[in-house]
């Protein structure tokens, strides 16, 4: 359990705290289909008009997109925060306004929340909260959340209640972008934002998100990488969790929006508040970066939504973390080129770093690649520079920003990104919203630097503390060979595999090649026979004694020309039929 020592004291006045409206009415899905393609027809009609009267731009077509997604609610505001991750496709002004949807709505009724509650832990309330609070703490498009007091484990909880029919809902709006999308990707419209594996990605993290019980297991494994961290992850209490209820620890602490809040309206009251918490911003924004990077690239587990609400501020520049329903994963080829891209970046090695980027997307069409090398290069050494200047807005600086420069190049030579590098992005631009406020002189490749020179003792520290116990392993002289040898083969494999691509491939070129060279030689062979006949034709009587005027007369086409010069080009188409003989030969050999 969390340690009461790091409890702060309280921000937010009670008058100030945002009071959840709640709906009286139950979602009803039995005419969803029909609005959402009213909707969708009106955004199209809106478009269309906006677009004649001259008055349609990015920002425009954004706003009415977001507006669009905010009334459908559910998936469509993932959908458009999808979309608004991808700056390597649309204008800057059009992912801006994608990017500001929220996902607020309505809470539902206490007594519907108590009757899911009692179905799925199959007994009354009373026997396992001794106190509970009907109103919620927290609403959400697919949960809302309410605070109880566990009778046998005596702690404050948070109970995590998923909204009633919206797995029937799910289904339906799912229906629905799955055959918008199948209908764009069927007439090739937009091609280029992959439809197909947009849609996989978006059905993969939604079904996740509906399940609790996924939730639950992000949460315990990330409760153990964090801690290394300095950061507090809730505690699950498994035996009341469900497929639709999660019941985690109550963090009593301040919410990272709440802090932003209140720094704008009132920094005199936040400045009293800090030093009365110990809580240094600086050092707050620092830990967040440290921390997502040893998420990604050292725990390979991460926080992707990394928003402000998702952030709980605790004494002494303690951090807690909350909502663990989108976790992130890198395949392991991916984490190692992504690492290297970072350190690179860090110490400014841009031409490194832009060919291990190239590396990382899984399509680079065929263009010459100087010119993509030399624009990221010349927009990291940019960014590099305003980076230095501590003047400068931390929009102008911030790692969010970088990518998105990067990914507009790839965008405007038409290198194709994949959906799972998107996520890694996905944390970056939420926590954006709280770094551009706690660390906003921060010199960002010196912060990658200071993580990177830290892992460096993490890792010896640990290799001295594992090499007496390795040294007195034997079996480790034994294992050692072997892995090496597995490695070896598997290595071994993959380049065999790659040489037979290879291989068919080449003997593909070299056949058709060769057959290119026969056929060239054959026709050098015909033109030599008839400028053969030709030279007999003109110069001796060799087709008198043949019948008729055909031959003569076909022959007869061909300008006279000196003896000397048919010799000349009789030479010359002959020494065209041995070229290509000897050239086809040699193809035929590669074959």
């Amino acid at each position: 359990m969390m340690d009461k020592k790091w409890i702060p004291t309280p921000l937010i006045k009670k008058e100030e705290q945002l009071v959840i409206p709640i709906a009286k009415k139950e979602l009803r899905t039995f005419f969803r289909r029909f609005q959402i393609g009213f909707g969708l027809i009106k955004l199209f009609i809106n478009l269309i008009y906006l677009a004649i009267v001259r008055r349609l731009t990015a920002k425009i077509i954004g706003r009415e997109v977001s507006d669009f997604c905010q009334k459908s609610g559910v998936l469509w505001v993932k959908l458009g925060q999808l979309l608004s991750m991808r700056s390597d496709l649309f204008p800057s002004e059009l992912c801006k306004e994608l990017a500001c949807l929220q996902d607020h709505v309505e809470g539902f009724e206490s007594e519907t929340v108590i009757k899911i509650l009692e179905h799925e832990l199959g007994r009354p309330l009373n026997d396992i909260f001794s106190q509970f609070v009907m109103e919620p703490v927290a609403a959400a498009s697919i949960a809302q959340v309410h605070k109880a007091f566990l009778i046998r484990e005596k702690i404050w909880v948070a109970i995590k209640v998923r909204r009633p029919g919206i797995d029937q809902l799910f289904n339906l709006d799912m229906r629905v972008i799955r055959q918008l999308f199948q209908t764009l990707h069927r007439f090739s419209i937009l091609r280029f934002m992959r439809w197909p594996e947009m849609l996989a990605e978006m059905e993969q993290v939604f079904q996740e998100e509906l399940d609790y019980r996924y939730e639950v297991s992000n949460q315990q494994r990330l409760r153990n990488t964090l801690d290394n961290h300095h950061i507090y992850v809730p505690k699950v209490f498994e035996g009341y969790c469900t497929k639709k209820i999660l019941v985690m620890e109550y963090i009593d602490g301040v919410a990272m929006s709440d802090f932003l809040r209140i720094l704008k309206i009132d920094p005199v009251r936040m400045e009293t508040w800090m030093d009365e918490n110990g809580i240094d911003a600086d050092k707050i924004g620092r830990r967040l970066f440290v921390s997502y990077l040893r998420q990604v690239l050292d725990d390979n587990l991460f926080h992707a939504d990394l928003h402000p609400g998702n952030i709980i501020l605790l004494r002494n520049n303690r951090i807690s973390l909350l909502d663990f329903g989108s976790l992130g994963t890198s395949e392991g080829d991916l984490l190692r080129k992504y690492d290297i891209f970072l350190q690179a970046l860090s110490t400014g090695q841009y031409a490194k770093a832009v060919d291990v980027f190239l590396l990382i997307m899984p399509f680079v069409p065929s263009i010459h690649l100087s010119s993509v090398k030399e624009d990221m290069q010349r927009r990291l050494l940019a960014w590099n520079n305003r980076c230095r200047v501590k003047e400068l807005p931390y929009e102008d600086k911030s790692t969010n920003m970088v990518f998105d420069e990067m990914t507009r190049v790839m965008g405007k030579y038409g290198v194709s990104i994949n959906w799972s590098f998107f996520k890694l992005l996905r944390g970056w631009t939420t926590m954006d919203t709280s770094l551009r406020e706690l660390i906003p002189e921060a010199d960002l490749p010196r912060l990658m630097q200071t993580y990177i020179r830290r892992r460096e003792i993490r890792e010896a520290r640990l290799l001295l503390k594992q090499l007496p116990n390795d040294m007195l392993k034997l079996q480790n002289l034994i294992d050692y060979p072997r892995e090496l040898s597995e490695a070896a083969i598997y290595k071994g494999a993959s380049i065999r595999r790659l040489a037979q691509v290879f291989e068919g491939t080449t003997t593909q070129v070299s056949r058709l090649a060769a057959m290119t060279f026969e056929i060239g030689a054959a026709l050098f062979f015909i033109v030599t026979i008839i400028l053969g006949f030709v030279l007999l034709n003109q110069h001796t009587s060799a087709f008198n004694f043949i019948p008729g005027e055909i031959v003569t007369a076909g022959l007869s086409i061909f300008p006279v020309l000196d003896i000397q010069v048919w010799l000349l080009l009789s030479a010359f188409t002959l020494n065209g039929f041995f070229t290509m003989t000897k050239i086809a030969r040699r193809f035929r050999r590669q074959d």
